[in-house]
Order: structure tokens, then C-alpha cells, then sequence
């Protein structure tokens, strides 16, 4: 799946990216911008579009921050070597395994950046994604230059649950809320696949891994439509099969499954209040399982039968 750096086309969002466009061309672009919504919809292809445009790459195409691949600046920024622009994310540990979070240092750094004046002579711009991937100690490094922004700069910060955010930084940034892509402009990612559709759930990220996986996709589905009747037992098949890359199959039956809690949470949010609060609780639960996979290096067939018995309790709840 192609990365957001190398990423020059974007489905939906339209009246986002006209915002961000906006700001720019008319000299009004607020120094921080929370981008936020549901993993895999887009927020940081937006940002690196965003980025490009603002560090002085040619807008060309139908729309308005589009920059073709072949434009220096945007060859630059994707391959890290643009002085004025600086990334922060997990990237991979020693063992080449993704970090579980943003080293501190990388972020304790970011605020140093900022104080040198731009080498090109415009702005200094910096994405973060995601600042769910902070600590305490790098979300409040991440503080002092969002509360006190040096002229020029741009923070484009990606952020996948707002809540958790620190309210500080929430406070000092304009937010973006980028929903899920609507069924017919999720058409070209999942192709004719109604599973992929179905677990990608408006997000083209998702829909792209899933269809690299091959068969994945249906049999998660098909697992989800048994939970009532088999409980944890539809979903091991998936936990146990072998694979070239278990943690990144754990990483992508992760996203799927929170997919479909949030789902079936906003379904039964007005006929069913208490269901729709344990399937919340249910997702929290798999957010927490994610992190305890990231850092403690669980094997991830155990981490997706743990998975599948907290999908269990989702599906039976009342």
C-alpha cells in the first residue's frame, strides 16, 4: 500500500482540502491544524497534500492541492530531504518492528526545528502522525511550540481519537473532522469486493490492505456473521492461519474489527443505548490489546484470539 508521502491523489474530503486551500491562498493559515477522523481515511494524504502546497510546490490539477510527483519540492518532501519540512512519526525499532509510540526524542526535537529560520525563505511545516502516538512527555513537547509557534510555522497534526488529546493542544488548533468516504467514492478502492466494503467502512486505507490480503476480507466477514451462533470460535481460524507477516495481519484484523464495532455502535445508538455503549467499551478494549501488542511483543495469533474473545462479549451483549 502506498504510503501518504507518496500518495498525490485523494478520494472525498472535498470541503476539507478547500479549507486548508483557502487559508493558504489568502495569507489566513492558522499555525496548527487537528486532522482528525477514523484510521485509514485519509487525514495524513491530506496533510502531505497540505504540505506540499504550503512549502511552495506547483498547484496543478482539477483540485486545489493537487502537485504532480514530478514537482521538486513534493520529490523532495517524500524522500525526507526538504530542510524546512519535518516529520514525526512511530517509524521502526532496532528489530524493524513498528515502535510502539513516538520516541520522545524525536518529539523533544521538533520544538528545535521550529527555532531556525526557514532555509528557503517561507515556511517551516511539520506533520505529526499520529499524536495518538505520543507520551505524556512528547505531547507536552509538542505543546510548546503549538502554544508558542515561531512565525512561519505550520503543524498539521493527525489524530485518529481527539478525546484523548490533550485539551490544550485541541484548544490551540483548528480541527479538520474528516468522515468516512461514502459507498460510491469507496467504488475504486474495493473494487466489487462487498467485503472489503463492508470492513473498510468509508476508509480507503483499509479497503487497500484488505484487497492485498487477498481472501482476508471475506472471511472476516464471514467470522462476524457467525460471532452470535459460534462466539470466539468463528474468529480463530483467522488468528491461527500462517502467514509471511503476522503482525501486520494483527495490525489490519485490528482495524477491521474496531471498524466494525464503531459500526454496529452508531447502529444501535438510538434503539439500543447499552448495547451500543458496551460495543464502545469493546473498542476501547481493542485499542488497549493494540498497544500491549505493539510494546510487549505479544505473539499475534494469542493477541487475536484475546481479540476474538473480546469481539465475543461485543456480539452477545444485550
Amino acid at each position: 500500500m502506498t504510503a501518504p508521502r507518496d500518495t498525490f491523489a485523494l478520494a472525498g474530503h472535498a470541503a476539507a482540502e478547500a479549507t486548508l486551500a483557502e487559508a493558504l491562498a489568502h495569507g489566513r493559515m492558522h499555525h496548527a491544524w487537528l486532522i482528525t477522523g477514523p484510521k485509514g481515511v485519509g487525514k495524513a494524504s491530506l496533510a502531505f497534500r497540505a504540505a506540499r502546497a504550503a512549502l511552495g510546490a506547483r498547484v496543478t490539477g482539477p483540485r486545489p492541492l493537487d502537485v504532480s510527483p514530478d514537482d521538486p519540492i513534493a520529490k523532495r518532501i517524500a524522500a525526507g530531504a526538504h530542510g524546512d519540512f519535518f516529520l514525526l512519526e512511530r517509524g521502526l525499532n532496532e528489530r524493524g518492528k513498528p515502535r510502539r509510540d513516538i520516541p520522545v526524542e524525536q518529539a523533544r526535537a521538533l520544538p528545535g526545528s521550529f527555532t531556525l529560520q526557514a532555509g528557503e525563505g517561507g515556511r517551516r511545516v511539520a506533520i505529526i502522525d499520529a499524536i495518538d502516538d505520543l507520551n505524556r512527555h512528547g505531547a507536552n513537547a509538542l505543546l510548546k511550540i503549538v502554544e508558542e509557534p515561531p512565525p512561519g510555522a505550520l503543524l498539521l497534526l493527525v489524530c485518529h481519537t481527539p478525546g484523548a488529546a490533550l485539551a490544550t493542544i485541541r484548544s490551540r488548533c483548528r480541527t479538520l473532522r474528516l468522515r468516512p468516504l461514502s459507498v460510491a467514492e469507496m467504488a475504486p478502492f474495493a473494487g466489487a469486493d462487498d467485503a472489503v466494503l463492508r470492513l473498510a467502512a468509508g476508509r480507503p486505507g483499509l479497503a487497500l490492505a484488505l484487497t492485498a490480503q487477498g481472501g482476508l476480507a471475506r472471511a472476516l466477514t464471514d467470522a462476524l456473521e457467525r460471532l452470535p451462533t459460534h462466539g470466539a470460535r468463528a474468529l480463530l481460524p483467522i488468528a491461527f492461519t500462517r502467514v509471511d507477516d503476522p503482525g501486520a495481519r494483527l495490525a489490519l484484523v485490528l482495524d477491521a474489527l474496531e471498524g466494525w464495532l464503531r459500526e454496529s455502535a452508531l447502529t444501535a445508538l438510538n434503539d439500543a443505548p447499552a448495547r451500543a455503549a458496551r460495543l464502545a467499551d469493546v473498542y476501547a478494549d481493542i485499542e488497549a490489546l493494540r498497544g500491549e501488542a505493539d510494546g510487549l511483543d505479544l505473539d499475534p495469533a494469542h493477541a487475536l484470539a484475546r481479540a476474538a474473545l473480546l469481539v465475543e462479549r461485543a456480539a452477545a451483549a444485550p
